[in-house]
């Protein structure tokens, strides 16, 4: 029912967007601006897509060597294209480590291991991607100023935000008690507001992620090398990721904003829709888009550009990504009826 609450709520915000986006723009251009795209930039759009899903296999390949886990890199892509597709589709990207903790241990890896890897991961992918976005916001403060006025706030917030979280994640690194004793208060501060009803069952909650977050934050600690080399590579699978909008820049014959600009510009983007509870960011991400590049693509290619950016950037995962699980489903499930007919 959950799933199908899911799909319900995203094709429902990609059918209001669609429609948005075609009542207020002059769509008959858009196949003439699909012939005249560079054809070369396109391709290279989707290999930087392409590369950030390959870094993210390598990334989860690493960790399961550093966990003593027997596994090749194909089932790492697995892994990961099957994340990609539930992360796209569930609010906040909720979905995505679930199925890939439950798949882990589908393989024989236990539980606590599995979500060990995963809580990992993402530790350290928010650590840096908010450090990064910090790093191109300070650097080309006064390019954003000028470019992006509008969604200057929502940047803000977004950083804001995501510096927080990297805050409570170093907290934890070097005192616990603390963290603890803050996010408890957090926690009765929601309760006298009528946010949180049940305040045991979310400090039970609390407690349980404080422990999942420690054991994998103490892991880190211990085997420092390989977080290291999950910190390099989380920041090339940004680089690739955050790239995608150059080369779209670049495919529609627009050459006069710098590559950092654009990756200073996205990484600023994802920071302010990060916060969205929509899945995939549906609508915040295209409205932000139109926003942050109004004053970087012309009027006349923005939508085209937004287009061919966010299918790139989001589609292209569903499809991919969906398939994939797909072939996997039919796969464990044929595997299900043969062992049934042997015993």
């Amino acid at each position: 029912m959950k799933k199908l609450i899911n799909y319900i709520v995203l094709i429902s915000l990609i059918v209001l967007t669609g429609w948005i986006l075609i009542h207020n723009n002059d769509l008959s251009n858009f196949t003439q601006l699909m012939h005249g795209t560079n054809k070369v930039f396109l391709l290279l759009a989707f290999l930087s897509m392409i590369l950030f899903w390959l870094s993210d296999a390598y990334i989860i390949h690493k960790m399961k060597k550093a966990l003593n886990i027997e596994d090749n890199f194909k089932s790492s892509i697995k892994l990961s294209m099957i994340g990609e597709y539930y992360s796209a589709i569930t609010p906040f990207a909720t979905g995505g480590q679930p199925m890939q903790i439950y798949l882990l241990n589908n393989a024989g890896v236990q539980v606590g291991t599995a979500s060990s890897l995963m809580v990992t991961k993402l530790l350290v992918y928010q650590i840096v991607v908010t450090l990064y976005s910090i790093f191109m916001f300070i650097i080309k403060f006064n390019f954003l100023l000028k470019e992006a006025k509008l969604s200057f706030p929502f940047v803000m917030i977004g950083c804001l935000f995501n510096f927080i979280v990297v805050l409570t994640i170093l907290g934890l690194f070097y005192n616990e008690k603390l963290i603890r004793k803050i996010l408890s208060k957090l926690l009765l501060f929601g309760n006298r507001l009528n946010l949180i009803k049940d305040i045991k069952k979310s400090e039970d909650k609390l407690n349980m992620n404080i422990l999942d977050y420690k054991a994998s934050i103490d892991s880190m600690k211990e085997d420092k090398k390989t977080t290291l080399i999950l910190i390099i590579t989380t920041f090339v699978q940004l680089t690739f990721y955050f790239s995608i909008t150059y080369f779209v820049y670049l495919s529609v014959g627009l050459p006069k904003v710098r590559y950092l600009d654009i990756i200073a510009l996205q990484s600023l983007h994802y920071m302010a829709v990060s916060l969205m509870p929509t899945p995939g960011t549906v609508g915040a991400a295209e409205g932000g888009f139109y926003i942050l590049y109004s004053s970087i693509f012309p009027k006349s290619i923005l939508t085209f550009a937004m287009v061919l950016w966010r299918f790139i950037d989001y589609y292209f995962g569903i499809i991919v990504g969906g398939v994939i699980t797909l072939v996997d489903f039919i796969y464990r499930r044929n595997n299900k009826v043969t062992m049934s007919m042997k015993n």
